[in-house]
């Protein structure tokens, strides 16, 4: 495949519009896990939506389990909102590098290794 299909595109436009909306919040709580929750349900079918749901879902439960950190929670979840602003959805590379830094290099999830890359 050359190029992102339907549903991949329908997908990255609404993780974009939810992405605005939680730099415009005053809370980034709601929309940061409303785009775990519509990654989870994408992931199925959408290629980068697995890997986006890894980010939001680590990102959400920052804030629910380290509730002291909320202020470092909710500057990480405007921080990812807008490098994902930031990105050209059309260009494969570079949606790749950031789904490649804010799962392994912030998330912390390792990477896979040759013997465990199955």
């Amino acid at each position: 495949m050359t190029g992102p299909d339907d549903a991949e595109v329908a997908y990255l436009r609404q993780v974009t519009a939810l992405a605005r909306d939680l730099v415009a919040a005053d809370d980034p709580y709601e929309p940061a896990l409303e785009i775990s929750g519509v990654s989870a349900q994408a992931s199925l079918e959408v290629e980068p939506a697995g890997y986006v749901w890894l980010i939001w879902g680590d990102l959400t439960d920052r804030m629910e389990l380290r509730p002291d950190e909320d202020e470092q929670s909710a500057a990480e979840m405007l921080r990812a909102a807008r490098a994902w602003l930031a990105l050209d959805l059309t260009d494969r590379a570079a949606v790749a590098g950031y789904l490649e830094h804010w799962v392994h290099d912030v998330c912390g999830y390792a990477r896979r290794t040759g013997s465990d890359a199955g």
